[in-house]
């Protein structure tokens, strides 16, 4: 148990390093965001004024947020051009802006949270607003992991650690609301599970946990509410009893299944693809889709359901980081799927009827729904559809694949493998990031502080954040590796053989 008190600790430093692994404004549309929430913020009347007169809801904003991502869609440019932003009489000139959240695209909850901590100081306020998120996350890990019975623990453990390297923890660290879409919907469900599975103060502890992450998906993204209401049905089949207590218990999901869908019907996203599924303003991701003649018609539906995987591997790093330009060496995308099939196989393996409906439910929505929408807009896989929309519904797809335990029962030698080929992919994609941001992608030295261009004003410098948040992923793996149920003939093979 001391080790194991080690790793939030250990959860909080390996996702801090990736806070400070890219500077404000390289998270996908910050732009957009850190002005969404600046205007939601106690600040608003000053930061961000409605333009009289303007034709479009105009709003009159510090120039610093319009320009903060001054080198988005540009590897080969530093974060340098950030520095005339803060420092002088830029900071106090402004301009005015259309991008934000000005029609209501996206739910006000992210943006009114985040917009408590907008202050004069930009750079401040988006690193606090970075940490808060991220002391969230582990909060809530943290007191699922101790609440839930103990066989579904390992499920909670396996599900995220095999899902987000490296999209999930660079987003986790963000300011993006796809952060907290993930965490919603990654969390509500087995919150839920453990809900109906629980008695006396964990189970009211577990509902509330459930209720709050149901709110955090569905106060981020109109798709994370879709997910999320999804989630909490596929629950509702697996836990079904036939008797008073469950249709009891069920009056929760109901109600939080009603609040999620208020907030899609409020969200603007509503009317683009499913609840959201294109974030407002942005281009196509240029991605399988430049020079491109767009096929029609079953020609059209052939090629987008072949493709349909290329997205999911955009989050297990066959996509780029950030504004997508930001692209990942090969040896992350063989470490992080490499892991993710290991774990499938593994809970493959332990597949009764109810995990086997749960499980295709699953996997048939991550290949349906992008499908579907694709195929509304016209569009090919590598258009609008950008992987980090699915990325709630693989971190669920991989909790429910791990359900079972101690029937999916891990081999020592499986889970130090899985262990070593996601710190390594965690360890290159973090140098990866720094690297883009501190120089860009034209330098090639494995010392991070040669040639620095950008860096943040703090006493440590880049190679410690590395070094530092590198280790501290790898020892959280091999803590929470000691964690997971193993196969009994495999921890006992010596002892039996001896005695053959």
């Amino acid at each position: 148990m001391p080790l194991l008190a080690l790793a939030p600790v250990l959860a909080l430093v390996a996702l801090l390093a990736w806070a400070f692994a890219s500077p404000i404004g390289a998270g996908p549309d910050d732009d957009y965001h850190l002005v969404s929430s600046w205007c939601a913020g106690p600040t608003a009347a000053e930061t961000c004024a409605p333009v009289e007169g303007a034709e479009r809801a105009d709003h009159r904003i510090p120039r610093a947020l319009a320009e903060i991502s001054c080198f988005e869609r540009q590897p080969e440019v530093s974060a340098a051009c950030q520095d005339e932003l803060f420092t002088g009489a830029l900071m106090d000139q402004t301009v005015d802006t259309d991008r934000g959240n000005f029609y209501g695209e996206y739910p006000p909850l992210y943006y009114a949270v985040m917009g408590v901590f907008t202050s004069d100081d930009v750079q401040a306020s988006a690193l606090v607003m970075r940490v808060f998120t991220i002391v969230l996350f582990v909060a809530l890990l943290t007191a699922l992991y101790l609440l839930l019975p103990v066989e579904r623990r390992p499920t909670l453990l396996i599900g995220w650690v095999v899902t987000t390297i490296p999209l999930g923890i660079f987003l986790l660290a963000s300011n993006n609301p796809s952060a907290w879409a993930t965490i919603g919907v990654g969390t509500s469900w087995i919150a839920l599970l453990g809900y109906f599975e629980s008695t006396g103060r964990r189970r009211i502890a577990l509902g509330a946990i459930y209720a709050i992450a149901m709110l955090m998906a569905a106060g981020s993204r109109g798709d994370a509410a879709v997910y999320a209401g999804f989630a909490t049905a596929l629950v509702l089949f697996y836990a079904f009893r036939p008797h008073r207590r469950y249709w009891l218990s069920a009056i929760l999901p109901v109600i939080m299944g009603l609040v999620a869908l208020a907030f899609l019907l409020r969200a603007g996203q509503i009317g683009s693809g499913l609840g959201g599924f294109s974030d407002v303003g942005v281009e196509d991701s240029g991605v399988g889709g430049d020079g491109t003649v767009t096929p029609s018609g079953i020609g059209l539906l052939a090629y987008n359901v072949m493709n349909v995987p290329f997205l999911w591997l955009g989050n297990l790093g066959e996509w780029g980081l950030g504004w997508l330009d930001t692209t990942m060496p090969a040896a992350v995308t063989f470490g992080a799927v490499g892991a993710f099939v290991v774990a499938g196989f593994l809970g493959v393996r332990a597949l009764e009827w109810r995990k086997a409906v749960v499980v295709a439910a699953a996997a048939v929505v991550l290949w349906v729904l992008p499908v579907y929408v694709l195929q509304q807009a016209g569009h090919i896989v590598g258009q609008q559809v950008q992987p980090r929309y699915l990325l709630p519904l693989i971190v669920l797809f991989g909790g429910v694949l791990a359900l079972g335990a101690p029937r999916v029962q891990w081999k020592r030698g499986q889970l130090l493998l899985v262990a070593a080929m996601l710190s390594i992919a965690n360890g290159v994609a973090l140098h990866t990031n720094m690297r883009r941001y501190l120089t860009g992608i034209d330098a090639g030295s494995v010392n991070l502080n040669t040639g620095t261009e950008w860096w943040w004003n703090v006493p440590f410098s880049p190679m410690i954040v590395w070094i530092v948040g590198s280790l501290a992923y790898t020892a959280l793996l091999f803590v929470l590796a000691a964690r997971i149920p193993v196969d009994p003939l495999d921890a006992g093979a010596r002892r039996v053989r001896r005695l053959i």
